[in-house]
C-alpha cells in the first residue's frame, strides 16, 4: 500500500507538490507560490510524464512550503524521503506520548494504526499528518502536565494543515481553557502574518483564487457530510450546526479531563469539515487514544470499530459509514461523563 505506488513512481505524491511550490519561492519569490503557470512549469520539470490536473496544485499554506525550503538543494527524492521518515518518526513518537494501556497491549494501538487504511494511504501520499498528529499530542500532553501556554505554542504549529484542528482552539476556549487557545492563536496568528506578508496582495489574490476553485472539485468535499448533504448551503449549515454544538460540548465538558477536551475538538473538526480527504482521517486515531484514556462505557468503545471498518473500506463502502461512526462518536462526546475519573497512564 505504501511502497508500490512510491516504486511505481517516487515522486507521486502529495509531498512532491509542496516541494514544487517551495522551489517556487525560492527562485521566483514566495509571492508566487500559487501561481499556477509556475506550478505546472515547475510540476512538468519534476513528473515531466504525468498529466497536469487540479490534482497537481499546491493548496496547502505557505508556512507548509517553508518547512521544506531547506530540503530544496538535496533535490525532491531527497525531500520525499526525509519527509517519509519524519512522518514514521511522528506517528511512533505520537503514539509513545499519547497511546493508553501498558506493555505489550499498548503496543497493540501502534500495530493497529500502522494497519488502517488511512493512516496507510496517508504515508503513500507523504502527507503532513503524522506531524500535525505529533504536535497535537504534544499540546496534550503539555496541557495535562500543567503548562498550558506552551501547550498553545506548540498547538499553533499545526497551521502546518490547519484543517485538522480546526475546531479544537473553540473547544478549548468554551471548556475553560482559554491560557492554552491563547498561545495557539499568537503563534498561528504569527505564522498567518508572516504569511500574508510573503504573499502580498498579488498572491493572496492568487490564493483565494486557487481555493475557490479547488472547493468547487467533488473530491474535496467526498468525505465530509456533503456526500449526503449535497455541495450547496445544507452541507456548510450543517457544519455551521456542528460549530455550535461542539463549543457547547466543551463548555459542558470543562470539569472534564484534557483527555476528553482534545478528542472532542478532533472529532467534532472531522464530522465538520467542508473540505477533507481519505487520508486526513487519520487524525481520529490520535482522538481514538485519547478517547480511550478518557474511560468511556465499553459500547462506546466498541462503536469505534464502526469508524475503524468505515474508514478501512472508504471507497468501496462509501464514505456514509464512516461519516456515521464519526458522527455518533461525536454525540457521545457531548454530553460529560456522568463519573469523572482519573486519567489513566
Amino acid at each position: 500500500m505504501v511502497v508500490v505506488p512510491l516504486r511505481a513512481e517516487f515522486l507521486d505524491n502529495d509531498l512532491t507538490l509542496v516541494y514544487m511550490a517551495a522551489r517556487i519561492g525560492l527562485e521566483h519569490g514566495w509571492s508566487h507560490i500559487y501561481s499556477l503557470s509556475l506550478q505546472h512549469q515547475t510540476f512538468s520539470e519534476l513528473r515531466p510524464r504525468a498529466p497536469w490536473h487540479s490534482g497537481g496544485w499546491f493548496l496547502a499554506t505557505p508556512p507548509y512550503a517553508w518547512l521544506l525550503a531547506p530540503m530544496v538543494p538535496l533535490g525532491a527524492n531527497a525531500a520525499v524521503g526525509i519527509w517519509m521518515g519524519a512522518a514514521i518518526v511522528s506517528l511512533v513518537a505520537a503514539w509513545w506520548l499519547a497511546a493508553p494501556g501498558h506493555g505489550w497491549t499498548r503496543g497493540l494501538w501502534l500495530l493497529g494504526a500502522l494497519a488502517w487504511y488511512p493512516v496507510l494511504y496517508a504515508l503513500s501520499l507523504v502527507q503532513p499528518d503524522f506531524l500535525v498528529l505529533l504536535i497535537v499530542a504534544a499540546a496534550w500532553r503539555l496541557s495535562e502536565r500543567g503548562r498550558p501556554y506552551l501547550a498553545g505554542a506548540v498547538l499553533g504549529l499545526s497551521a502546518i494543515k490547519p484543517q485538522l484542528v480546526l475546531l479544537l482552539p473553540l473547544v478549548l476556549v468554551a471548556s475553560g481553557r482559554w491560557r492554552v487557545a491563547v498561545t495557539w492563536a499568537a503563534v498561528a496568528g504569527a505564522l498567518g502574518v508572516l504569511a500574508l506578508i510573503s504573499l502580498g496582495a498579488g498572491g493572496l489574490g492568487e490564493y483565494r483564487s486557487i481555493l475557490s476553485q479547488a472547493q468547487a472539485i467533488p473530491n474535496n468535499r467526498y468525505f465530509t457530510p456533503a456526500y449526503v448533504l449535497g455541495p450547496g448551503a445544507l452541507g456548510y449549515v450543517f457544519s455551521a450546526v456542528v460549530i455550535v454544538v461542539a463549543v457547547v460540548a466543551g463548555y459542558l465538558n470543562r470539569h472534564a479531563g484534557d483527555t476528553r477536551v482534545f478528542a472532542l475538538g478532533l472529532v467534532a473538526t472531522t464530522i465538520g469539515a467542508t473540505y477533507w480527504h481519505l487520508q486526513d482521517f487519520t487524525v481520529l486515531v490520535l482522538a481514538a487514544w485519547l478517547f480511550w484514556r478518557d474511560g468511556p462505557p465499553a459500547w462506546q468503545r466498541w462503536w469505534l470499530l464502526v469508524v475503524v471498518v468505515g474508514g478501512e473500506f472508504a471507497w468501496g463502502l462509501t464514505p456514509l459509514p464512516v461519516l456515521i461512526g464519526v458522527a455518533a462518536w461525536f454525540a457521545f462526546l457531548v454530553a460529560p461523563p456522568k463519573v469523572l475519573r482519573l486519567q489513566p497512564e
